[in-house]
């Protein structure tokens, strides 16, 4: 079933019970039709809600950066796995009936577990650029597009005026241009794997800050936290990982 389904599967229901509700205070309870329809109504809708689903809470974002491949690679894992089910939840709510956002994600999702559990990436004897980039990717920068989507949604849901609702939907779909610079990254991580060869974590945040500077969008990242990696726990940029 397709998120835009689910909701209208939880507004069909409302109809019914309240239909049945109304029918039967009118015709077993012997209640008069316009306080009978009224009870009805209100019985579905309370329904309607009830079934509808409800927004999933913030992610916790990870800011202690693991000090060995495995503990990386295996806190990325962690985190796509949350994200994962935040996702489910999230895309069954009336924003994402008309937006494409929720699939880029979840294909970025799918590529960054994919890269996690590759043996040439958990081969790797020390936490280079490219894992510790794929690590920012998976416990910072995914999470914080997937908070600001929850945001979002949130008010969505409560703006009533056609054009507030209009701005969010805009909000939403400028995180799509973000996640296309993420899955650059991703490809260049999956190009090294593929060369034997790594980039320093300096390299992957020149690139993040030229792509976002070329693409015109304002980032609601924080490009400087790729900075943060010890610079002791890399490998020499465009050297084979051993």
């Amino acid at each position: 079933m397709t998120q835009a389904n689910r909701a209208m599967a939880s507004i069909g229901i409302g109809v019914v019970v309240g239909a049945a509700a109304a029918a039967a205070c009118i015709f077993l309870l012997g209640i008069v039709w316009p306080l009978g329809v009224g009870i009805g109504a209100a019985v579905g809708v309370g329904a309607g809600l009830l079934l509808a689903p409800t927004a999933p809470s913030k992610l916790e974002i990870v800011h202690a950066t693991p000090v060995t491949v495995e503990d990386s690679l295996n806190a990325v894992l962690d985190s796509v796995t949350a994200m994962s089910n935040t996702m489910r939840r999230l895309q069954s709510r009336p924003l994402w009936a008309n937006s494409g956002v929720d699939e880029r994600i979840n294909q970025l999702l799918g590529r960054v577990r994919s890269l996690a559990m590759l043996p040439e990436l958990r081969s790797r004897k020390q936490v280079d650029g490219d894992v510790h980039m794929l690590y920012v990717i998976g416990t910072d920068y995914l999470p914080t597009v997937v908070n600001h989507a929850i945001e979002n949604d949130r008010m969505h849901s409560s703006f009533s005026g056609a054009s507030s609702r209009a701005q969010v939907e805009q909000n939403v779909q400028s995180l799509d241009d973000q996640l296309g610079v993420l899955s650059e990254v991703l490809d260049r991580i999956e190009n090294d794997i593929a060369r034997g060869k790594t980039q320093s974590i300096q390299e992957h945040a020149a690139f993040l800050k030229m792509r976002f500077e070329q693409s015109g969008t304002t980032s609601v990242l924080d490009l400087q936290q790729p900075l943060e990696a010890p610079s002791a726990h890399e490998l020499p940029s465009n050297r084979k990982s051993e």
